[in-house]
């Protein structure tokens, strides 16, 4: 599994995670990448986490990290990618690691992605990321006009 997160200041973290990832481990991941990211850049000003309704993600020791901590978690609908933009930002990283030298192993496939972490912390990429969450309310119309079907994003 991969795990990644970002925020309108950009693309912050990316963490490998080897083998099968269950509540414990997602809670280390939050206390390790999360909380850092959130008070490195929002301090004590109330945010909102979004993640999307894997089994992981909505466990009950994962909902008592967020409750403990008096975090924000946006409640989200299940098959909703029109709505997460970080799907987006997968998208980019996908076409950068396509124009590198096939991977042959896990290794050399992380190799790759350090590599196309350059463009990922890029000026220009926190400016498509802000652009992604500019876009939100224009996709929520979007969805609310279709019922909940799809929407051309």
């Amino acid at each position: 599994m991969v795990w990644g997160c970002i925020s309108t200041y950009g693309f912050h973290d990316l963490v490998l995670l080897d083998g099968t990832v269950d509540a414990k481990d997602y809670v280390t991941v939050l206390q390790q990448y999360l909380l850092p990211v959130i008070e490195q850049y929002f301090g004590n000003h109330p945010c909102i986490f979004q993640q999307d309704n894997a089994a992981v993600h909505t466990a009950h020791e994962v909902h008592e990290f967020f409750h403990a901590r008096h975090l924000q978690v946006l409640d989200w609908s299940p098959h909703s990618p029109d709505l997460n933009i970080i799907e987006h930002v997968w998208h980019y990283l996908k076409g950068i690691l396509r124009k590198l030298a096939m991977a042959r192993n896990k290794e050399e496939l992380w190799s790759n992605v350090e590599v196309a972490l350059g463009d990922m912390w890029s000026e220009d990429m926190t400016n498509k990321i802000q652009t992604l969450y500019e876009s939100l309310p224009r996709r929520m119309e979007a969805v609310i006009a279709a019922h909940g079907g799809n929407t051309s994003y």
